[in-house]
């Protein structure tokens, strides 16, 4: 029994170990990721930017894109189309990728989603992404009861290789100091995980 404890254990350490050694080389092979530019809009949950809907046990969607869709407009909304998320996906330009989610939430809950520091590989082909949480200002604006944060980021790959997947670990903003508290695992509140969007 004890013997099957150290075997097991040690089979994890050889897991965990393994992966941060892809995570080094992918740093190595493909040099760091790092945040280009970003936007995030809130809005009414009935004021659609991007095609279909949300899954029926969830209140996140999301996806990576490293090349452009055929058509934006297998994505994007007309609405969408007609504001600043037009043209947007062509920057997936294999140096480049983008990351595209939607995050549904309660008035009293609202909240913008923002990229907070640039991502860092964690394997081959997946990666970390911190995501800032900050409540707005004012929530007069807006008067729906449901609201929906889209948000869009573009990030540079040095060499290409963009990832396949992402972890999003979304911190809180700190209201008094303003930081965020990326580097306490405690203050994660909550982690998506998104892949590419030819594979959903």
């Amino acid at each position: 029994m004890h013997r099957r404890a150290l075997l097991s254990s040690a089979a994890a350490l050889s897991l965990a170990g393994f992966s941060g050694c892809l995570a080094d080389a992918r740093r190595t092979t493909s040099g760091r990721i790092r945040a280009d530019t970003g936007h995030s809009k809130l809005h009414p949950a009935d004021e659609r930017y991007v095609t279909g809907s949300f899954p029926d046990d969830a209140d996140f969607r999301g996806w990576l894109f490293s090349d452009p869709p055929a058509d934006q407009r297998d994505v994007f909304t007309d609405r969408a189309m007609q504001g600043q998320y037009s043209n947007d996906l062509l920057e997936a330009d294999g140096d480049s990728f983008v990351l595209l989610f939607e995050v549904r939430m309660p008035r009293e809950d609202a909240a913008f989603y923002n990229v907070a520091q640039s991502p860092s590989w964690t394997g081959w082909r997946d990666a970390d992404i911190p995501i800032r949480r900050s409540p707005p200002a004012d929530l007069e604006p807006f008067e729906a009861d449901t609201l929906v944060c889209t948000h869009l980021s573009t990030f540079d790959v040095a060499r290409g290789a963009a990832p396949t997947n992402a972890a999003l670990r979304v911190f809180e903003r700190d209201d008094e100091s303003g930081t965020t508290h990326e580097s306490d695992p405690e203050q994660t509140v909550a982690t998506y995980r998104v892949g590419r969007w030819a594979d959903r």
